[in-house]
């Protein structure tokens, strides 16, 4: 019994830390030197270390995915 609740509490651990949001935004504006993006809705976001977004240009609609904890961009990317 306890080692069946030891590995139920470590899935939801790992579960937990894997939380990440997805969203549709229109870009305002781009900050490659200081890796933040503005959005139409008035939001500046933080880009993680290590994502490429330097395709990413003032007008484009995106699909970003963040991550829940931190609340930075993890994933970005313009839909086809």
């Amino acid at each position: 019994m306890r080692k069946a609740l030891i590995a139920l509490a470590a899935t939801l651990v790992a579960t937990a830390s894997l939380q990440a949001a997805e969203m549709k935004m229109v870009v305002e504006s781009v900050d490659y030197e200081g890796n933040t993006i503005v959005f139409t809705n008035g939001e500046t976001m933080t880009i993680a270390e290590g994502v490429d977004f330097t395709s990413i240009d003032t007008g484009d609609n995106v699909t970003i995915i963040t991550d829940d904890r931190t609340g930075e961009i993890t994933q970005i990317e313009i839909p086809e």
